[in-house]
């Protein structure tokens, strides 16, 4: 598992650490089946670690395990020794203490756990500050991180979505109307370019039904616990209609310069479906958006260049030749 060298440190890769190291703690104690080792990329990684880590695994590129000859087929660790907890690098350190004054960190921290990491990180020195960069594609009107308010809110809802526990919300709607409401928080968006954050919650209709409400994160004006608690993890995309997008972006992505790695980093905010191809060294990727965020979703794309084609609609397709041909010109006219 090796990262470019001229990398400081891959996040994308620490995480593949941490994946295969509790697959291999799990599969010292006791045989795993290849179903067991996908659950396990999943929990503890993303729903893309199957892809990227299983087949590695089973597969033999990482000789971690070791196939069972019993009928099932499990698998066990070829290691004699269970891995080694992996120590933070002077230079991870120094990237995590630039975090720190981030406002956002603190929605995720507790005053007593950013104490401990501040004392954690006392000798080192921060990679780098937020004024060293200018951000000139984003906007200004991002959520109040620094909000006690805020921070309150997005604690007891990330709370909830562990504890999967119902709460009752005043949330203050665009047509500006109050309403009071007991919602399930379910999942977390965060949308790098307008800075805000968004909440997809649960609602039980009077039918007894059940419909998934997107709310504004900054609008919510209180939020108060309940006893309640919903018994099973609800799959949040079975109940969308895929963000109304009719035309789902389809991209084929090649394995050559860690282009699927990157891209389904890349894209991890948007709802997709990643498939492999057969026969090929290429994974065809659905990507389901909203139409407001085409031509950002535009820009990103054609970011990779040649690793990543554009099969599909034709619509987005004409938008990739009219901005290849526009910057074909705009160089001729510099030459």
């Amino acid at each position: 598992m090796k990262t470019n060298d001229f990398t400081l440190f891959s996040e994308l890769y620490t995480c593949y650490y941490q994946v295969v190291a509790k697959i291999l703690e799990e599969s010292m104690r006791r045989p795993l089946t290849r179903r067991q080792i996908e659950y396990l990329a999943r929990a503890y990684g993303c729903d893309e670690s199957v892809l990227a880590v299983v087949p590695r695994l089973i597969q033999g590129d990482w000789p971690f395990l070791k196939q069972d000859k019993s009928p099932s087929g499990a698998y066990s660790s070829a290691l004699k020794n269970p891995p080694f907890p992996q120590p933070l690098t002077r230079l991870q350190k120094s990237w995590l203490k630039a975090l720190i004054p981030d406002p956002r960190i603190r929605l995720f921290f507790t005053d007593e756990q950013l104490k401990e990491l501040e004392s954690y990180l006392s000798d080192a020195a921060p990679l780098f500050r937020s004024q060293d960069f200018f951000l000139f594609d984003q906007y200004r009107d991002c959520d109040p991180f620094s909000s006690v308010m805020y921070r309150e809110h997005m604690h007891a809802i990330m709370d909830a979505v562990c504890q999967r526990r119902f709460l009752n919300i005043s949330y203050l709607s665009q047509k500006e109307n109050i309403l009071t409401r007991t919602w399930l928080p379910c999942r977390l968006e965060y949308g790098q370019r307008d800075g805000k954050f968004r909440l997809y919650a649960m609602a039980l209709c009077k039918n007894g039904r059940q419909r998934i409400d997107l709310l504004n994160t900054a609008r919510i004006l209180s939020v108060k616990k309940t006893d309640v608690i919903f018994p099973s993890p609800v799959d949040v995309d079975s109940f969308l209609d895929h963000t109304g997008c009719t035309q789902p972006l389809i991209l084929e992505i090649s394995t050559k310069r860690n282009a699927l790695e990157r891209a389904l980093l890349h894209f991890s905010c948007y709802q997709k479906k990643v498939e492999r191809m057969e026969n090929s060294n290429t994974y065809r990727c659905t990507i389901y958006y909203d139409k407001r965020w085409e031509t950002e979703l535009l820009i990103q794309v054609l970011s990779f260049g040649p690793v990543v084609k554009v099969l599909g609609p034709e619509s987005f397709l004409q938008q990739v030749r009219d901005r290849v041909k526009k910057q074909a010109l705009l160089t001729a006219d510099a030459l």
